[in-house]
């Protein structure tokens, strides 16, 4: 990850999902309802899908696209793709 920006967000928001793991925790050792417990994890694992799809949003096209520099076109296709695949994954 060479952009500290992406970098900063995903320790940020991977920071955010350890904070609703802990809380998970004391659910269950405070005996605490399966259905909201679960609720919680569901909520974890959207979180965690959506770092993925943030991190591949922010550097496939700059994984792909090396080499790419002198045909713009080749990138643009690239990138056209990635688009596409994150409009799939959402």
């Amino acid at each position: 990850m060479a952009d500290p920006t992406v970098k900063a967000e995903v320790l940020s928001r991977l920071k955010n999902v350890k904070g609703h793991i802990a809380g998970i925790e004391r659910m269950v050792e405070e005996e605490q309802a399966c259905g909201n417990i679960l609720i919680q994890l569901s909520a974890i694992r959207s979180s965690i899908e959506k770092i993925g799809i943030y991190i591949l949003e922010n550097n496939a096209v700059s994984c792909l696209g090396e080499g790419l520099v002198n045909n713009p076109a080749d990138k643009q296709k690239v990138e056209q793709i990635v688009k596409q695949m994150i409009t799939f994954l959402k």
